[in-house]
């Protein structure tokens, strides 16, 4: 008996010896935010995650169950923008429906039935006031009632691959239900999503805002209560580009942030904090947590710009063999290429862990040699000189964004002599019926010298043959004036000798 209480104090002694010297926030330091642990956040629920990649940089009972209160509010804001996109309507406007009706104590946008204003207005106004009325409005134009809505919000976490275990939505809002729940890692995906569209990041980022409607003809604005966006508070992170908090009794002051440096975007999610002063009405655990993830997340990652990745990438990429250069050129024709008018600053980011890894870096490498394409728009003959621009490239980055610029030549190429059939080539250029008759242009124009050389030689061949003909006639006739001449002299002579005879 007396061992089993030995081993059981011994056991408490430990207990309570871990427990003392467990990490708690207040441990956390800012000189080291690369040493960042689990213990060091006040949120009960945290992630972090590249937006682009889903790599998941830290976590902290990722997994577990939370209610999301009015980050709700981001499931709404895509789906209300994504249906104005299709239907034409984004910034129409559009009349407030009148079921809007929410608790006195709830977070409001002040709206009024019958008011009209453009969506795009009401989906501001929501974010920025955290307005559940404006989350019941939108719901209603988009789907007509809220219970549809809900089920089109369910399905968009379904198309998210998120399942209903881990998240399920009651209302558009966030106010409490025992049944509307998510996780920090599934809010994470559900918001990396929304971030991909240029309207949600636009809205999300917004300091301030001002609403004009039938019912403000003047405007009425709203103001971001979000201390890492404002630079006049303590806990102001130039990074970070929205997203929104989220606040019941049961969730507690919960953020879900973006923040963006060098082309990496990060999500941080902290879900029901421990609040160090229950009085206090900030979300100064949420942003503080947020912060600290945000810090370690960006320390993860090392930093490219444009030209060392052309530098590791395949050297066929940004060369070429240039025509026409010089037998004793020091390259032999081969010609390094740069891209001018890419952003001076374009940099991405890659996590260290795959910089350090061959394998991994070579798949970086051959993706960004994809991403360019080059089109010459002239013949690469030399001579050039440094600086000549040969084509253009164009260039997608990470986020998608296309950039273009103009392809150089990095280096002079001198010029090989041209030679006799290049000299003829170069006089020919510009006689298209003399260069028909070229043979080295023409292989057919063989054909056609054959058949004159065909019709010479034979044309030769019979004035040979006529002259021939002519000959012998001459000749024959010559031969008889001759025999003639022959007989006429015999005959004088026969007559001389017979006038002798006679005289």
């Amino acid at each position: 008996m007396l061992k089993r209480i030995l081993s059981a104090l011994l056991a408490l002694t430990i207990i309570f010896g871990l427990s003392a010297l467990a990490v708690t926030p207040t441990d956390y330091s800012v000189e080291t935010p690369e040493n960042l642990q689990a213990g060091h956040l006040y949120g009960r629920g945290c992630i972090l995650i590249n937006a682009l990649t889903g790599d998941v940089l830290f976590e902290k009972n990722a997994d577990e169950r939370r209610y999301p209160a009015s980050t709700t509010k981001i499931v709404t804001c895509i789906l209300g923008i994504e249906w104005a996109r299709a239907n034409g309507v984004l910034d129409e406007m559009i009349v407030i429906p009148s079921n809007i009706t929410v608790s006195s104590d709830s977070s409001k946008m002040g709206l009024t039935p019958g008011d009209s204003m453009t969506f795009m207005d009401l989906l501001y106004g929501m974010m920025l006031s955290s307005g559940n009325d404006a989350a019941l409005a939108v719901a209603q134009l988009v789907s007509g009632n809220v219970t549809e809505f809900v089920k089109l919000m369910n399905q968009k976490a379904a198309d998210l691959g998120l399942s209903e275990r881990n998240t399920h939505f009651t209302n558009p809002h966030g106010l409490h239900e025992v049944n509307h729940y998510t996780t920090a890692r599934d809010m994470a995906k559900i918001t990396a999503y929304a971030m991909q569209d240029a309207t949600f990041r636009s809205i999300v980022a917004a300091t301030s805002y001002t609403v004009y409607s039938s019912f403000w003809p003047d405007g009425k604005k709203f103001e971001s209560k979000y201390d890492l966006l404002l630079e006049n508070k303590r806990l102001y992170y130039a990074p970070a580009i929205g997203v929104k908090t989220g606040y019941t009794k049961a969730a507690g002051r919960s953020f879900v942030g973006a923040a963006e440096q060098n082309g990496v975007t990060l999500i941080a999610v902290c879900y029901n904090p421990v609040k160090i002063d229950e009085a206090d009405k900030t979300y100064v655990e949420a942003f503080t947590d947020c912060i600290r993830m945000f810090k370690y997340g960006f320390l993860q990652y090392g930093f490219l710009s444009f030209k060392e990745l052309c530098q590791m990438s395949d050297s066929s990429l940004l060369s070429v063999t240039v025509r026409k250069a010089a037998k004793d050129d020091p390259g032999n024709g081969h010609v390094e290429l740069s891209i001018t008018d890419i952003p001076a600053g374009y940099t991405e980011g890659y996590l260290k862990s795959d910089l350090a890894d061959p394998v991994r870096l070579d798949e970086i490498t051959k993706d960004f040699a994809h991403r360019i394409v080059v089109e010459f728009n002239r013949d690469v003959t030399a001579p050039l000189k440094a600086g000549d621009v040969l084509g253009t490239a164009t260039f997608t980055g990470l986020d998608g964004a296309v950039y273009e610029g103009s392809v150089v030549a990095a280096r002079d190429v001198e010029m090989q002599p041209p030679t006799t059939d290049e000299v003829l080539d170069e006089w020919l250029e510009d006689k298209p019926v003399l260069r028909f008759f070229s043979p080295r242009h023409n292989p057919a124009s063989w054909l056609i010298y054959i058949v004159i050389i065909g019709v010479v030689i034979f044309l030769i061949a019979r004035a040979k043959q006529k002259r021939n003909r002519i000959n012998r006639a001459r000749k024959a006739a010559f031969e008889r004036r001759k025999r003639e001449y022959a007989r006429r002299m015999k005959r004088q002579e026969a007559q001389q000798k017979a006038a002798k005879k006679r005289g």
